[in-house]
This record gives C-alpha cells, sequence and structure tokens, in this order.
C-alpha cells in the first residue's frame, strides 16, 4: 500500500511540476513538490523509507528536468530524506508549526547540498539569489504544511469511521 501511495504522491508531483515549468517556467522554481513527498516520507515512514522517497523523487526530477549529471538530484534528495526521517524520530514533529519549520529547513539544505555537490562535479549553476532561496522554502514550507495536515485530517477521518 506504501509503494501505491508513494508511486501516486511522485506522479502527482510530476504532473503538477510539468504543468508549472508549462505555464509559468520563472515561478516553478519557487516550489519543489518532490521535496514536499520526500519530507513527508521521512516524517511519517522514518530514514529508511525517506532516502527510498528521496532516491526515486531524485531520479525523476533528474530524468524529466535534470541537468548534465544524472543522480545528483537523488542524491540530494536522499540524503534529505535519512535526515528528515532521523529528526523526525528523534524529535516531536507532529503541529503545524514544527512541519513549517522541517520544511523551511529541507528546502534550505537542498538547495545548498545540491550546490556543493555540483561544485564537486565542476558543474556551473544559475546561482539562486537569498532572497530566492529564503521564498523558495517559505514556499515549499507553507505549502507542504498545509498538504500536511490536509493528509492527516484525511488519515484521522478514515481510521475514525
Amino acid at each position: 500500500m506504501r509503494a501505491f501511495v508513494l508511486f501516486a504522491t511522485l506522479s502527482a508531483a510530476l504532473l503538477l511540476q510539468s504543468a508549472l515549468t508549462q505555464v509559468a517556467p520563472a515561478q516553478a522554481r519557487l516550489f519543489d513538490p518532490f521535496l514536499i513527498v520526500v519530507v513527508y516520507c521521512g516524517l511519517a515512514f522514518g530514514e529508511s523509507y525517506g532516502m527510498f522517497a528521496g532516491m526515486l523523487a531524485g531520479w525523476i526530477q533528474d530524468a524529466f528536468f535534470g541537468g548534465t549529471v544524472a543522480g545528483l538530484t537523488a542524491l540530494s534528495k536522499l540524503l534529505i530524506g535519512f535526515a528528515v526521517g532521523v529528526a523526525g524520530g528523534r524529535l516531536l514533529v507532529s503541529g503545524p508549526a514544527q512541519r513549517l519549520l522541517i520544511l523551511f529547513t529541507a528546502t534550505l539544505m537542498d538547495a545548498l547540498l545540491f550546490e556543493r555537490l555540483a561544485s564537486i562535479f565542476e558543474l556551473s549553476l544559475a546561482q539562486l539569489s537569498l532572497t530566492g532561496l529564503l521564498g523558495r522554502a517559505t514556499v515549499n514550507a507553507i505549502v507542504g504544511a498545509g498538504l500536511f495536515e490536509l493528509v492527516d485530517r484525511r488519515v484521522r477521518h478514515v481510521v475514525r469511521p
């Protein structure tokens, strides 16, 4: 069941990112639906599942929106999924404020980690300004925390008939 849900959410993230890229290419960089899926999987199911979701999400991003080195996004998302899973297992992350902070931090860490990994391969990247990075982190945090709350309400409604 988890595999089906992961496949469905990654498919939805792919459709959403593809639509955003076609409709508003400049604004598509401000939102990363794949990262939201990875963070949710890490928080809900632990570091192993977060790593698996991160690897799949990264490979999908590399295949459809990638650059010159395939697997770079997958490695970045894998590490973020692991870190979020470990943090979620050690810290009490149950409310919207905590999830907002985790999403904000995960977005910042993903961008910085990807930049560092790209520098290892001597790739030149378009630099994301500080305001762009903070804007991206804010958008991901707000949208992701809202989606997490909707999913949790739906799950609680299904569990309690």
